[in-house]
């Protein structure tokens, strides 16, 4: 997912030194190298300078660690649920990245409010060469670091003096690696030479190789061209590498991380229900509902579309351009 090196279903962090100011498009006129200097946990450290240190991992589960060998928009119907696993690696190619805190360079922080989520992504030092729009090397390993934001007693969300999130409690570790030869496996969900494993803070999987054939299924959302990346393909190159995801005005729906927030929304009888396309990941969407009573254009990033639903029932609609990741529904009641 996207949305990993060193955890399955990744994004990247990155800091960036010497770069040119970006433009509005948050990507320099030529391709600049990221030139990542700052380690990993000292990025972050600069983004929220009260969070909680991470914790120490130590090991309960069998992880490998070795390095592996060198070696127009759709119709709008909704896709089954896929019944079965999807195909997957059997083994653990990837490898949890041993020190990645203070040998991987900061990238880039993504705040999702909506979500509750704090997404913090580093880079090895092969994918810290990476040139802006060009894919990134063999050897490339990206950790994306899923964490609890900070609450205050009332469950509201507790900012730094910069307005961003504090990172509190470490959920997850999600990291792909990019080696010739890997991403076979996962067959028609292949995202070029890409392979992920998600590990719990222990080094123990939380998703293992066997079950990372959903974390490619949702970076083929992204394509070859962006090297089957998401937020690592723009946000390192940003004067600031942090994003905000918006939280959701009452009645609204955000189109973010390849999934729709709130994926259940309950409104009264004659509500104007709004989606919103998110800024941040620079894809297009659609919001199309199971029956067809309605459906939106392809929205590009920024876009909104609106439905007033006037007869009390549930709605379950999907994304055309992405229907086995994302689906939702709308409760509407008198």
């Amino acid at each position: 997912m996207l949305r990993s090196a060193s955890a399955a279903a990744a994004t990247v962090m990155l800091l960036v030194a010497g770069c040119a100011p970006a433009d509005t498009s948050g990507r320099t006129a030529s391709p600049a190298p990221l030139a990542a200097s700052e380690a990993c946990a000292a990025g972050g450290l600069a983004q929220s300078s009260i969070q909680s240190a991470a914790p120490t991992p130590t090991r309960t589960a069998t992880a490998a660690t070795s390095a592996p060998p060198a070696t127009s928009a759709p119709t709008a119907t909704a896709a089954s649920p896929t019944p079965t696993a999807r195909p997957a690696p059997t083994a653990d190619r990837v490898g949890f990245p041993e020190d990645y805190q203070t040998k991987f360079k900061f990238a880039y922080v993504y705040d999702r409010q909506d979500a509750k989520s704090v997404s913090y992504i580093c880079f090895n030092d092969i994918a810290a060469t990476t040139k802006q729009g060009q894919p990134f090397p063999f050897g490339s390993v990206i950790v994306f670091e899923s964490w609890r934001p900070k609450e205050d007693a009332q469950g509201s969300l507790i900012k730094d003096a910069n307005g961003h999130m504090i990172r509190e409690s470490l959920n997850a570790i999600f990291v792909m690696r990019k080696e010739p030869g890997f991403g076979e496996a996962y067959q028609a969900n292949r995202t070029g030479e890409w392979e992920y494993v998600a590990y719990r803070p222990d080094k123990s999987f939380q998703t293992p190789p066997q079950g990372s054939g959903t974390c490619a299924a949702c970076h083929t959302a992204s394509n070859k061209e962006r090297d089957f990346t998401f937020r690592a393909w723009t946000l390192p190159f940003t004067v600031s590498r942090w994003a905000q995801a918006p939280l959701p005005a009452t009645n609204e729906v955000s189109l973010n991380r390849m999934a729709f927030f709130p994926s259940v929304l309950t409104v009264k009888t004659g509500t104007t229900v709004k989606w919103i396309n998110s800024m941040v990941d620079q894809l297009d969407h659609t919001v199309n509902a199971n029956d067809n009573t309605f459906f939106s254009r392809a929205l590009k990033p920024g876009d909104s579309f609106e439905h007033t639903f006037s007869a009390p029932g549930s709605y379950m609609y999907f994304c055309a351009l992405h229907p086995e990741q994302m689906r939702a529904r709308i409760d509407v009641k008198d």
